[in-house]
C-alpha cells in the first residue's frame, strides 16, 4: 500500500465549473482561483474575495503589433494579505532549502495546511508559451505527497484546476530556478486563525457588510468602467489591424473567462439578496448575451487567422459583434447600478 500524505478533504474552488461545465475557467485569474479555494477548504465566506476585483475594458492602439493591446483589466482593490486576514486565514512565507523541500511539504499537510508553491513555467510541461521558452513565477497548490512513489499531489490551472499528481524530480527542477531570486521566500503554508465570528460562512451581518462593501467599489469606479466601454468600439474601429496579431485569441479567451467570472460574482450576490428591484433575471441575461458574442467573436476571428484571410462578410460580422456587445454592455452597466443603488 502506497504511503501518502495528503489533506483528504481538499477539494479546488469549482464554482465556475458548475456554472460552466464544458470549461473549469478560472475566476479572473489563477490568484482569485486559489484564494477561493482556501475560503472551500477552511469553510470561510468568500464574499471578501468577490468584493476585491473590479474589472475594466481597455485599449491601447500603440501596441496593437505586441500584447496587451485589449484586455478586461483586472483591478485589485487590496493586497491578498488583508483579504486572507478578512476571512481569518493566517500565511506564513518561507524559502526552504531544495533539499529539505518534501519534508516541508510533509510537515505543512500533516498539520492540516495546504501550500501555494511558486514554480518556474519554463520547466512546466505542458504549458505551450512557457515551457522551455520563457521564464515566469506561477503558483501552484500542494495538497499531498506520495513517499512511495515520490509524487506530488497538486492543482493548477494547467489541468483546468482539477487534482492531477506529477514526479516530485520534475516538479523540484521548476522550484530551483534562478527566477526565484526575484521572490526568495517561494513556500507559502496557510492556516485558520482562532475561531472568530467572520468563521461562520453563512452569518448574515457579515454578509451585508461585504455587500455594502462591494457596492461601495463599484460605485466608485463607476465612470471608469462606464468609460472604458468605449474601447470595445476603438477594437471595432481597429478590428482589421488587430486580426493580424494571433494573440487576439487568447485575448478574446480571456475576455470571455473574465465575463464568465462576472456572471458568477452576480450570481453569489444574489443569493445574498443584493437585488432588491428584481433586476438579476434582466442583467444575467444581457451578461449571457455578452458572453455568447464575446465566443462568437472567437470563432470568426480563429477562422480568419487559420485561413490567413479577413473577407469583408466576416470583418463586417465581427465588427457587428463588437458593436452589439458595446449595446449590451452599456445596457447591463445601466441596470447594475441601479441595482446597486437600490441595494444599499
Amino acid at each position: 500500500m502506497d504511503e501518502i500524505v495528503s489533506l483528504d478533504t481538499f477539494q479546488p474552488f469549482d464554482g465556475m465549473l458548475k456554472m460552466f461545465p464544458q470549461h473549469n475557467f478560472p475566476y479572473y485569474n489563477c490568484d482569485y482561483n486559489l484564494l477561493l479555494t482556501l475560503a472551500k477548504y477552511f469553510n470561510k465566506n468568500e464574499l471578501p474575495i468577490l468584493n476585491n476585483v473590479v474589472s475594466i475594458y481597455r485599449f491601447d492602439k500603440q501596441k496593437i503589433n505586441t500584447r496587451g493591446y485589449f484586455k478586461l483589466e483586472v483591478l485589485d482593490l487590496e493586497e491578498e494579505d488583508k483579504i486572507l486576514e478578512k476571512m481569518g486565514i493566517s500565511i506564513s512565507r518561507k524559502s526552504p532549502a531544495i533539499d529539505s523541500l518534501q519534508d516541508e511539504i510533509i510537515k505543512s499537510i500533516s498539520k492540516g495546511n495546504p501550500i501555494a508553491i511558486f514554480i518556474d513555467l519554463f520547466y512546466q510541461r505542458g504549458r505551450d508559451f512557457y515551457f522551455n521558452k520563457v521564464h515566469g513565477l506561477h503558483p501552484v497548490f500542494v495538497y499531498g505527497f506520495n513517499l512511495t512513489n515520490k509524487e506530488i499531489y497538486t492543482v493548477d490551472d494547467i489541468k483546468e484546476y482539477r487534482q492531477y499528481s506529477l514526479p516530485f524530480s520534475e516538479f523540484i527542477v521548476s522550484c530551483m530556478s534562478s527566477e526565484h531570486i526575484k521572490m526568495p521566500n517561494y513556500y507559502w503554508e496557510y492556516s485558520p486563525e482562532p475561531l472568530a465570528d467572520h468563521d461562520i460562512l453563512e452569518d448574515k451581518k457579515l454578509a451585508q457588510t461585504n455587500i455594502n462593501k462591494f457596492v461601495e467599489n463599484m460605485c466608485r469606479y463607476q465612470n471608469e468602467i462606464t468609460d472604458g466601454l468605449n474601447n470595445i468600439l476603438l477594437l471595432a474601429e481597429n478590428f482589421e489591424l488587430v486580426i493580424t496579431n494571433e494573440s487576439l485569441i487568447e485575448t478574446l479567451s480571456s475576455t470571455i473567462y473574465r465575463k464568465c467570472s462576472e456572471k458568477y460574482r452576480l450570481y453569489i450576490l444574489n443569493k445574498y439578496n443584493i437585488d432588491r428591484i428584481n433586476a438579476y433575471p434582466l442583467i444575467d441575461s444581457l451578461l449571457d448575451q455578452i458572453i455568447n458574442d464575446w465566443k462568437s467573436l472567437r470563432i470568426y476571428s480563429n477562422k480568419a487567422i487559420m485561413s490567413k484571410t479577413l473577407t469583408k462578410e466576416v470583418k463586417d460580422k465581427c465588427i457587428g459583434l463588437l458593436n452589439k456587445i458595446y449595446t449590451n454592455e452599456v445596457h447591463f452597466n445601466n441596470q447594475f447600478y441601479l441595482m446597486l443603488k437600490a441595494a444599499t
